[in-house]
């Protein structure tokens, strides 16, 4: 694989440059991404595959100590962990991760799905590539303290059509370079997200989530929590018969005859 530089000429007549991918991704060492993509797992992908790329190849071209992976869905506010691939991190931290989360309890994580841009955080802050405070949560800084992550960079890939999308995170990576290690980000993640795509806990959905609305995307979220009817009117300060009259129509929507069905069906891999 390679960039080369070409010239070509202009209508005018001059000689006019096409940027080189250098100068795109400033400091960052092309050959040892290029090495690296040389030896990407081949399809079919497993989750062991893309732990062994991440650990080996990718790690002589960005250094890090651990590795965090998810792929998921988002809807309503809410992320919901599909599949998570992991290198370095206790059980006690994935434990503490849940299946699924609100995301007003993780601001940098709020912040990148807003913005679609690498990150870092450390136990003084967050910032973006352009040197921007990002505000993290008080429950962000003290998982850097208690699990000893040091200086934390995440990025990942969002599929706006079907709201669902891969997150990275990499602990201990250099507290020097931000600029290069946001860069090499940037590169990083559509490639892993693709391989998540190409793995089968990440195989598309037999339950079509995009035909609900938003607010029925939310109660089928709460209830995969596992919340009552009660519950859940409670969370969204609406009454009960709203929502028994949601679920009526989400099971006509997906083609499913009670709510135990329903979550059967997302819980299953690929889901």
């Amino acid at each position: 694989m390679r960039h080369p530089v070409r010239n070509d000429l202009s209508e005018s007549g001059r000689r006019s440059e096409k940027p080189n991918v250098a100068f795109v991704f400033p400091d960052v060492e092309l050959q040892a991404w290029i090495e690296a993509l040389r030896v990407l797992p081949c399809v079919p992908v497993t989750e062991g595959d893309v732990l062994a790329w991440v650990e080996g190849p990718l790690r002589q071209f960005f250094p890090f100590e651990k590795f965090l992976g998810t792929y998921g869905n988002l809807s309503g506010g809410r992320i919901q962990t599909l599949s998570v691939v992991s290198s370095g991190h206790t059980p006690e931290l994935l434990a503490s991760l849940g299946s699924a989360f609100d995301l007003n309890l993780r601001g940098c994580f709020a912040w990148w799905v807003a913005n679609r841009k690498a990150f870092i955080l450390d136990k003084t802050g967050a910032m973006d590539a352009a040197g921007a405070s990002i505000v993290p949560t008080q429950r962000e800084l003290e998982e850097i303290e208690r699990f000893s992550l040091g200086v934390v960079a995440g990025h990942g890939v969002i599929d706006p059509f079907v709201n669902a999308g891969t997150y990275i995170s990499f602990s201990g990576v250099p507290s020097t370079r931000r600029e290069r290690t946001l860069a090499a980000l940037e590169l990083v993640a559509p490639v892993l997200h693709t391989l998540f795509l190409q793995t089968k806990q990440a195989a598309k959905s037999t339950v079509d989530l995009t035909a609900l609305t938003e607010r029925q995307r939310e109660l089928v979220d709460l209830a995969l929590t596992g919340l009552s009817d009660k519950a859940i009117a409670s969370h969204l300060a609406i009454s009960n018969h709203t929502v028994r009259n949601h679920f009526r129509a989400i099971y006509a929507t997906l083609g499913v005859s009670k709510r135990s069905r329903l979550i059967a069906l997302l819980k299953q891999p690929g889901s």
